[in-house]
């Protein structure tokens, strides 16, 4: 009988044993500096500066103000050793170019090069690193502006053969024969009656790269994200010419913009894309967000980009991008 008894005494010790209490200190959080750099050919480098915030905190105007960062010191250094330094675009700024009423980007957190015409600065090929000093922390990034990806043609397809005005954007590719190869797809929209898209727009699939592809010629398509609920699913069509309860509706017209990426940066926006998706779905994809800047979180990208002005009529077919002059996308154009 005292055997069993120790037996037991020894169950119920092992199972207190483990209860351990866990005292979590919610308040115990640094803030992170948070980047969203950009380069890209013959326009100046451009940086979004804030800084993260508590999960528990409330979230209200005065906290986003709160959480821009307009006193950091932001270089940007070309791998020959040429330095440019960039200037926080604040509204004071704008107000005193007379400017402020007439720009529709945003300005907030913006950091701007304004002097990227000197030297040449952003060009195919060389590598870009990103210092940023704000309050005693130092935060870097490198990154490499990429050649603009082969793209043979773009052309608009109906989604379907009998629906007349409901139609994706198509590409045929020429996808470099070296693994790694990567864009990132936006878009803006002009509906005719209203002002075109202010800022891109991600299309569905923002970020794709050639793991399955590499080295091949291959047709894509390009559409609106969407939710399952929607009648067209998450790939969202652009719309044609068309009648509407009588009246006759012009076809939307799509800045299409295709940006080449090197592998760090599709896994930044890969993740962050399927982070916003999951929707706490417990059967989503676990990920951790990817971020190539050290001492802080986001990004830091050089972009080869090509624009396609697409009107949406069907089999329309573009071969060229409307980029191959840099004075044809004016410098607010770029965001």
């Amino acid at each position: 009988m005292k055997i069993y008894i120790s037996f037991y005494l020894l169950i119920l010790l092992l199972f207190f044993s483990c209860e351990q209490e866990v005292n979590l200190d919610l308040n115990s959080y640094e803030n992170q500096i948070v980047v969203e750099g950009y380069i890209q050919e013959g326009y100046p480098a451009y940086v979004f500066l804030t800084s993260s915030e508590n999960y528990f905190n409330v979230i209200d105007t005065n906290t986003l103000n709160n959480l821009i960062i307009s006193d950091a010191r932001v270089v940007v250094e070309r791998d020959d050793g040429l330095i440019h330094e960039l200037t926080y675009i604040g509204s004071n700024f704008l107000d005193s170019l007379d400017i402020s009423d007439t720009i529709n980007v945003p300005t907030k957190a913006l950091y701007l090069d304004l002097s990227y015409l000197e030297n040449n600065f952003s060009q195919t090929g060389h590598k870009y690193k990103l210092n940023i000093v704000w309050r005693n922390k130092v935060i870097s990034s490198t990154t490499i502006i990429p050649p603009k990806y082969p793209i043979d043609s773009i052309w608009v397809k109906r989604k379907e053969p009998d629906n007349n005005h409901k139609c994706y954007i198509w590409g045929q590719m020429n996808d470099p024969d070296t693994l790694g190869n990567s864009i990132l797809a936006h878009y803006k929209r002009d509906l005719g009656w209203k002002p075109i898209d202010p800022i891109y727009v991600p299309c569905a699939i923002i970020a794709r790269t050639d793991n399955i592809i590499n080295g091949q010629n291959f047709s894509t398509y390009f559409s609106r994200s969407g939710t399952v609920q929607n009648e067209d699913g998450v790939f969202l069509p652009f719309d044609a010419q068309r009648l509407v309860d009588g009246k006759l509706v012009q076809e939307d017209i799509v800045i299409l913009r295709i940006a080449h990426v090197d592998i760090n940066t599709y896994n930044f926006f890969r993740s962050t894309y399927l982070m916003q998706n999951s929707n706490n779905n417990p059967f989503a994809e676990p990920m951790n967000l990817s971020s190539n800047v050290n001492g802080g979180l986001g990004i830091w990208a050089g972009l080869g980009v090509s624009y396609y002005y697409i009107p949406i009529v069907p089999d329309t077919v573009i071969k060229d991008s409307y980029n191959n002059n840099f004075q044809e996308i004016k410098i607010h154009e770029i965001f």
